[in-house]
């Protein structure tokens, strides 16, 4: 066991001290590191070019936003809705006038198929801030939709639409007042908006043209309207 050992511990030293004569021998050696060096520098130069053009939009002043147009150089949008007396006609005008009162240089038309102002909408437009005008265009009798009767078959809010375009030609007075009304002649585009549908103020912002939405009846639909002698009237102005 002995000799053993002392063969283990002999090998062993034989190996560290080969080790060690060939670390003495490499010593001397000359090292060409100019590669790695050169390598090492252009990745500096690299950064600090970057650090340098960092610093340099940093200093610089941030762009100014762009400016909004003016409000007097916008077109006034004439915002037309018909309403009607029902139990969620307050509730259903209070959101609509939300959403408007969001968009600049907006009038809005409100037209109430009633024989007169009602106390209701006349106190909603009194507190609702906006620029309006206040009109009354009752619906006739036999234009009324009967009950079991399906939407197509009568017209919806064509005579309130009417009284507020005879309005802005200047034919009709607000029935039921007004509050500062845009001046004759001023630039403006038409937008019909039921009070029964809600509009994003991002739509204001498109609305560059005259725009309308209207319901018509399909050409059957119409065919079976004129056999039965209700056909669409071709004088109605929508």
């Amino acid at each position: 066991m002995k000799l053993k050992l002392k063969n283990v511990f002999l090998v062993y030293f034989l190996v560290s001290l080969s080790g060690l004569l060939y670390a003495l021998l490499q010593l001397g050696q000359p090292c060409d590191c100019s590669p790695h060096l050169r390598a090492a520098a252009d990745h500096l130069r690299r950064k600090d070019l970057k650090i340098s053009q960092l610093q340099a939009e940093l200093g610089r002043p941030p762009p100014a936003p762009a400016q909004p147009p003016e409000p007097e150089a916008l077109p006034v949008i004439y915002v037309v809705t018909p309403t009607y007396a029902r139990l969620v006609q307050k509730a259903e005008l209070v959101r609509l006038s939300q959403t408007l009162s969001l968009v600049p240089r907006l009038h809005w038309v409100l037209v109430e198929d009633a024989e007169g102002p009602t106390p209701l909408v006349s106190g909603l437009l009194a507190a609702c801030g906006l620029s309006f005008t206040h009109l009354v265009a009752l619906t006739p009798k036999g234009q009324r939709l009967r009950e079991g009767e399906p939407g197509w078959v009568r017209p919806r809010g064509v005579e309130q639409r009417n009284r507020a375009l005879a309005w802005l030609r200047g034919k009709e007075a607000a029935v039921g007042g007004d509050r500062e009304p845009p001046p004759p002649g001023a630039r403006g585009v038409v937008y019909f908006a039921d009070d029964d549908n809600t509009y994003s103020r991002e739509l204001f912002e498109e609305v560059l043209v005259w725009h309308t939405r209207t319901e018509k009846p399909k050409m059957k639909q119409e065919e079976q309207l004129q056999r039965q002698g209700r056909g669409s009237d071709p004088s109605v102005e929508v």
